[in-house]
């Protein structure tokens, strides 16, 4: 299948639940995936995949597969041109593009020497996230021991958001460099919040627009031009961008 397909597969799975999503994902070679901890819980999040990366300079791509529409089963998006859109005439469903778009992305890079993690319950305060941080040291050690941490789950076109985490402006001026983006403010949070403690990361925009509406949009051209310039920049050397500040892990859990 090409870029756009796997875009479209993605976009159309079940937007109330996260096993289509994690399904090609557990096919890859060495994924390993952790099941919920919390057994009573009737809430399907917390569980999450990580597939380590071959490089010796790895950096950690995110996305989460949760999203926060309840619509069961498979649903009509619609291309028109060049902007994805529900096809739907319910009111509370969306097309899931925050953060499906960024999980296809993902899966664009299985082949890249680089790792992936890919988590549900972003949408409910960074579930997965937050498991990872109290429940398996060693997993969250060796996620900071990446060179950095990307994860694709932003709006907009061209912009990146670092948060309150305390990068270096080193790192910030190698992201510009790279991507062309300019920093947004530093409000709210998303998973590399509570994933970094040692190393940078940052949150770059994947072109959807509205989210958490019927109203959200995706477009096409702005969602493959972060797939082309991180692929792109993934293929050169990498180098290690610690915090300024080492973090303690327990910023919102």
């Amino acid at each position: 299948m090409n870029e756009k397909n796997i875009l479209e597969k993605f976009l159309s799975t079940d937007l109330a639940s996260t096993r289509q999503v994690f399904a090609p994902f557990r096919k890859i070679e060495n994924a390993v995936y952790f099941p919920k901890t919390n057994k009573d819980s009737e809430i399907e999040c917390g569980d999450f995949i990580y597939i380590p990366g071959r490089r010796n300079d790895r950096v950690l791509l995110v996305a989460h597969a949760d999203t926060v529409f309840f619509k069961n089963g498979k649903h009509q998006i619609i291309l028109e041109n060049g902007i994805y859109r529900s096809g739907e005439q319910d009111e509370m469903t969306g097309i899931g593009a925050d953060d499906r778009a960024g999980c296809a992305i993902l899966y664009l890079l299985k082949d890249s020497g680089h790792s992936l993690l890919v988590l549900n319950g972003e949408e409910l305060g960074s579930v997965a996230a937050c498991t990872i941080q109290a429940k398996h040291k060693e997993l969250y050690d060796e996620l900071n021991n990446h060179q950095y941490m990307i994860e694709f789950d932003r709006r907009n076109a061209s912009d990146y958001k670092v948060y309150n985490l305390p990068v270096s402006q080193e790192f910030k001026n190698f992201i510009e460099e790279k991507t062309g983006y300019k920093e947004a403010d530093k409000s709210s949070s998303t998973d590399i919040t509570i994933l970094c403690s040692k190393i940078c990361g940052v949150n770059l925009s994947i072109g959807y627009y509205d989210e958490h509406s019927p109203d959200e949009i995706l477009v096409y051209k702005e969602w493959k031009h972060t797939l082309d310039i991180v692929r792109k920049m993934l293929e050169e050397p990498q180098k290690k961008f610690p915090l300024t500040t080492a973090l303690k892990g327990d910023l919102t859990c």
